[in-house]
């Protein structure tokens, strides 16, 4: 099989995943909602300051700029595959969903988590999903859009680092030699400066992000305190590891490490299969497969 009909075959398989795992499982009810509602933090914690500083050092060291150009898929050989389901580093796969070690929940976010249901993963319930990008297509997010096994490509200029996402698709800009806005309006991917380090390395830094998406299937919380900083590292001829850092003191007691992930070069083409994200597509599809298979409570209306 070539390399093109691969990379199709296993986005397919990932997308019929998400429309029909969920008939495998039988959980509680939901009652009356569709897309689950922004989070509502308890009075005080959006006021609360970040936990580590926002935007780049007062002195970036200079530094050569890496080659991050190209199309970027995510890595499967042994030892690098990256999990789908959870941004815990400790709990990729969900199984300890709300009983994470590594997420320090403030108890609102946790009780949030527990009441969405996740489109894929142990947990799934497509047919009572929560997930606001099932019923309504908006943007993932900029954690959760690398949930899902599309490619991303790279554009480097002096000003600016462009960021593709097959998924959407999507694209992010990210300010290179720049500042953040002293109050950025809250966007669906905020406001992301960057910078270049040790000769391999991109640092994202992100502020002003909306409070509408999830940081991953499970429905981890973020609200639009969430500074969100990424690092992006060549670490051969071929590969891209990226780390991830949550600071987020509206949803967490404390900035938590997110779940890594890995990329490899790819030159079998971008933007050959259009992920696009379609409200229509997706209740059709229930209305002609998941009904039949799942009689009881739907959070299709």
């Amino acid at each position: 099989m070539s390399a093109n009909r691969k990379g199709f075959t296993m986005r397919a398989r990932f997308l019929m995943s998400v429309l029909t795992l969920s008939v495998s499982f039988g959980l509680p009810a939901l009652a009356g909602a569709q897309a689950a509602e922004p989070p509502a933090p308890p009075p005080g914690l959006l006021d609360r300051p970040n936990f580590l500083p926002v935007g780049p050092p007062a002195n970036v060291p200079a530094s050569a700029v890496p080659d991050l150009s190209g199309d970027w898929a995510f890595d499967n050989r042994p030892g690098r595959q990256t999990p789908f389901q959870s941004l815990s580093a400790a709990d990729p796969n969900a199984r300890m969903r709300g009983k994470e070690p590594d997420i320090p929940y403030h108890p609102w976010a946790r009780e949030y988590t527990m009441k969405q249901f996740p489109p894929t993963g142990p947990e799934a319930a497509f047919e009572r999903t929560t997930d606001p990008y099932i019923h309504t297509c908006e943007p993932l997010g900029l954690a959760r859009i690398y949930n899902y096994p599309a490619k991303t490509k790279f554009i480097q200029t002096p000003e600016a680092v462009y960021m593709l996402h097959e998924v959407g698709p999507n694209y992010r800009i990210v300010w290179l030699n720049a500042k953040h806005p002293e109050d950025p309006d809250p966007q669906y991917w905020g406001h992301s400066v960057g910078w270049y380090e040790n000769g391999d390395t991109l640092v994202i830094d992100t502020i002003g992000v909306n409070d509408r998406s999830w940081l991953d299937q499970q429905g981890h919380p973020h609200t639009e305190k969430l500074h969100f900083i990424e690092r992006y590292k060549r670490v051969g001829g071929d590969m891209l590891d990226m780390t991830n850092t949550v600071d987020d003191p509206g949803a967490y007691t404390a900035a938590w490490a997110g779940a890594p992930k890995n990329f490899r070069k790819s030159d079998t083409g971008f933007m050959r299969y259009q992920w696009v994200c379609s409200v229509r597509d997706t209740y059709d599809h229930y209305a002609k497969v998941g009904k039949e298979g799942n009689p009881g409570a739907t959070s299709f209306k």
